[in-house]
């Protein structure tokens, strides 16, 4: 039985109510047509009316589109990618809920590269059908695709202050182990002044596709509760080597272009990191750090380069980063560079 078949069965059959009530259907997706339908129901449930501070902003939202529709674009490319590379096959499940086949609520379920933890985003559903178990159904749908296929663990991330989407999660079994900081840069900040590396301190650009930086460096600074539910696996960072191949035409189509770079002393890597440079007009830049915290020292003049770099390849447009709460580090630097903090995230999981 193969991903597709086994996603269907595990999807409860459609049922119909009678009299004034309306018709409802949980199915899982079917792709490349329901990337359609996220282009069409994520901007509206990524609103938030009695917390705006949480809506996604428009700018932000063109980079999020831009994605899928080049995702749409390249679908026979994804496609192949999937045939050579099994793992790839499990980057883009989900399921639908609909009421008078309309589409209202959607969430998407993913496997982390080659491994078999999970990873639940995208719990969408729009403002007017909240409240009526729609995401629980969701989630409970996707919880169980992931337990089919094998799952150590599977993951996901909400809002802090979200208390109902919070409740909601806790009673399926996930428990909170992490968070993280969201944070943006206004396109009129000015720059923060140039940094000169500490002493000791090398940064060399990385090529795209390498991974041996990124996965050394989380085996020896992640917290035992994040790689209890997050095990640091080499099959999180190793990629395929067709994608490694295709990255390029995928990134160009997505509008965007990635710049990664490696920060060493002593010849041991102490921080990974690099910008995603916007290729496009509108849309952000975002820019991305991790950090040895033994090495605090480092992160000013990191971020410095970083956003200098980012703004003069692609200039005119916010900057946004995340960090976990665990890179403490990360985030005073941020702040310190002019980046403002929107909001945090809990970051939890259930353990199969």
């Amino acid at each position: 039985m193969n991903a597709d078949e086994k996603q269907k069965n595990l999807c409860p059959k459609n049922f119909t109510l009678t009299g004034k009530e309306k018709t409802m259907a949980l199915r899982p997706f079917k792709l490349p047509t329901d990337i359609d339908i996220m282009l069409d129901l994520i901007p509206r449930t990524f609103n938030y009316p009695e917390n705006p501070e949480w809506n996604v902003q428009d700018d932000e939202m063109e980079s999020m589109i831009d994605s899928m529709r080049g995702a749409r674009r390249l679908w026979p490319v994804i496609r192949l990618v999937q045939l050579v590379a099994p793992p790839m096959r499990d980057i883009m499940r989900g399921y639908v809920w609909e009421e008078d086949d309309q589409p209202v609520g959607l969430t998407n379920v993913l496997r982390q590269g080659a491994t078999d933890l999970w990873y639940i985003g995208n719990v969408s559903v729009l403002p007017e059908y909240r409240r009526r178990g729609i995401a629980r159904k969701l989630v409970q749908a996707s919880v169980d695709y992931a337990r089919e296929r094998k799952a150590k663990s599977i993951t996901l991330d909400v809002v802090a202050g979200n208390l109902p989407a919070y409740t909601l999660y806790e009673n399926l079994g996930f428990e909170t182990y992490s968070g993280t900081a969201q944070m943006a840069r206004e396109m009129d900040a000015p720059l923060p002044p140039e940094i000169a590396l500490p002493d000791g301190y090398t940064v060399e650009p990385l090529p795209l596709g390498s991974w041996r930086e990124r996965y050394e460096l989380a085996q020896r600074i992640t917290p035992d509760i994040v790689t209890k539910f997050m095990p640091v696996e080499e099959g999180r960072f190793r990629q395929p080597a067709i994608l490694r191949v295709l990255a390029p035409l995928l990134f160009r189509a997505m509008g965007a272009r990635p710049y990664n770079f490696a920060a060493r002393r002593d010849g041991q890597v102490v921080a990974v990191g690099g910008y995603f440079a916007r290729t496009r007009k509108g849309g952000i830049n975002q820019v991305s750090l991790t950090l040895d915290p033994a090495h605090a020292d480092l992160g000013p003049a990191l971020l410095s380069k970083f956003l200098r770099d980012v703004t003069a390849l692609s200039p005119g447009r916010r900057v946004e980063m995340s960090a976990t709460g665990w890179q403490q580090p990360v985030i005073e630097a941020a702040l310190a560079a002019g980046f403002e903090k929107h909001y945090e995230s809990h970051t939890m999981g259930i353990l199969m």
